[in-house]
């Protein structure tokens, strides 16, 4: 599995995901036997981990291909939570990238990216977070 497959494994790991499903993409692009190799790799990969049980759906993003079974399953498998609009936000960060080219000056800075979960209330365009 590529890197960012351990980052994002130890990300479900640490904010204890319940619903977890694996997307192995760009299956168009290697021989059956190549998938299928992968598919074993993937699921050697997440062994012992809250990830285990969780199904492999490959897909081809560039072709489509399985799209449908990802929607399915989100829409039939994964309970939409209780959301809570009226709450202050919240989010739950688990990435974060700087925008930011390497030597700028402090009042040049414009920011950075933060990905994750907003757990509680709204966030709206242009508003500040800290």
């Amino acid at each position: 599995p590529q890197p960012q497959t351990a980052e994002h494994l130890a990300a479900i790991e640490i904010v204890q995901l319940e619903n977890v499903f694996i997307l192995q993409n760009k299956v168009d692009l290697v021989l059956p036997a190549v998938a299928h190799a992968h598919f074993e790799d993937i699921k050697s990969f997440t062994q012992d981990t809250v990830a285990e049980h969780a199904p492999v759906i490959p897909i081809s993003g560039a072709l489509q291909y399985n799209i449908d079974v990802v929607s399915e399953y989100l829409c039939c498998r994964i309970p939409v939570p209780v959301r809570d609009f009226t709450s202050d936000p919240r989010m739950m960060i688990i990435r974060s990238f700087d925008v930011n080219k390497p030597g700028h000056e402090v009042a040049d800075l414009r920011g950075g990216v933060a990905g994750g979960s907003i757990l509680q209330g709204v966030l709206r365009g242009g508003q500040e977070v800290e």
